[in-house]
């Protein structure tokens, strides 16, 4: 018997640090004849595990600690399904079929325990997918729960999650936030499809869901962690974020107090806020329901105003 403890994470973590951006492994195979695969694995953040998918076994992560993103893709390198796993969330796993694109993100220090069915065979991965290209971008527009909906919405934006941003605790509860007393504000994570949907076009979206002239309140809510804000993890993205925000400026005659930061760090909210209006369709939303209308038609809308123009530069895209 092989008893995972403290000491054996702690110690795989340790080894983990020596490389950073790749994984160890710690093998509890007591043979190749072994019922099942197993693998207890450490990760540092950044490291990625390339989409790969099993022909005849299933896979099951548990996650013992830190925090993960599992996600599915279908044939085409598209992302079909992702969630964090982690303590803190309540949602400490995943199973995957046999014959399922997947991959996996490490978002913080973490040791996972992976097992598949059968006995182990090396090399049993049958060929790596070619993902499409994501870009990634942290909006804050008052409760996570509408702006997250609304974001779902619209055509190229791959997976999104509702969590807190650019505070100063360490794994904040939903709870903690609500006091403001940590700092965060409720932000939603949105991965897109830059060849489908623009950051530009996102963002534009984004400013016709908040007021971006009202400081720590949106609709009914009220407090720091209603404030509004675009937060980037890629500086080239500065240049497309300043622009957005001069149009946008052109509009209002008070100054804009929408924040416009580098992300600091992000902490995905516990499982019961995630797609929140999906699992609860008559749940409460600062929105109006004609915005996630809107959000459904506007890229088709932006397509034909880009075929029907040939030299001369789009305007910002009305409401």
């Amino acid at each position: 018997m092989k008893i995972i403890d403290d000491k054996l994470m702690n110690d795989l973590a340790e080894e983990a640090k020596k490389s950073p951006r790749l994984r160890m492994n710690y093998n509890f195979h007591q043979s190749l004849q072994d019922k099942c695969h197993r693998f207890l694995n450490a990760l540092e953040p950044g490291t990625f595990i390339p989409v790969h998918h099993h022909p005849d076994k299933d896979e099951t992560f548990v996650i013992l600690k830190g925090k993960v993103r599992v996600s599915t893709y279908n044939d085409e390198g598209e992302i079909v399904e992702s969630c964090v796993i982690s303590q803190e969330s309540g949602r400490y796993g995943v199973d995957i079929p046999q014959n399922v694109w997947h991959g996996l993100e490490c978002l913080e220090p973490s040791v996972l325990l992976e097992c598949k069915a059968g006995p182990f065979v090396e090399h049993e991965v049958d060929g790596i997918l070619e993902t499409k290209p994501t870009k990634d971008i942290y909006l804050a527009g008052g409760c996570f729960w509408g702006t997250e909906h609304y974001f779902k919405q619209i055509e190229g934006v791959a997976l999104t999650e509702v969590g807190f941003a650019n505070g100063h605790t360490e794994n904040p509860t939903y709870k903690e936030v609500y006091t403001d007393q940590t700092g965060f504000a409720e932000t939603v994570f949105v991965r897109f499809y830059p060849d489908v949907v623009s950051l530009e076009f996102l963002l534009q979206m984004f400013f016709k869901a908040i007021d971006p002239t009202s400081l720590n309140k949106q609709g009914h809510d009220e407090g720091t962690r209603y404030r509004t804000g675009v937060y980037y993890t890629d500086p080239t993205d500065l240049p497309v974020i300043e622009k957005v925000f001069a149009e946008e400026q052109k509009n209002y005659q008070q100054p804009l107090v929408v924040e416009k930061l580098p992300l600091q760090n992000f902490y995905t909210a516990e499982e019961y806020h995630q797609d929140y209006l999906d699992k609860n369709p008559g749940g409460y939303c600062h929105l109006p329901l004609s915005l996630f209308e809107f959000a459904r038609k506007s890229q088709d809308a932006w397509r034909h105003r880009r075929q029907a123009t040939t030299q001369q530069e789009l305007a910002p895209f009305p409401l």
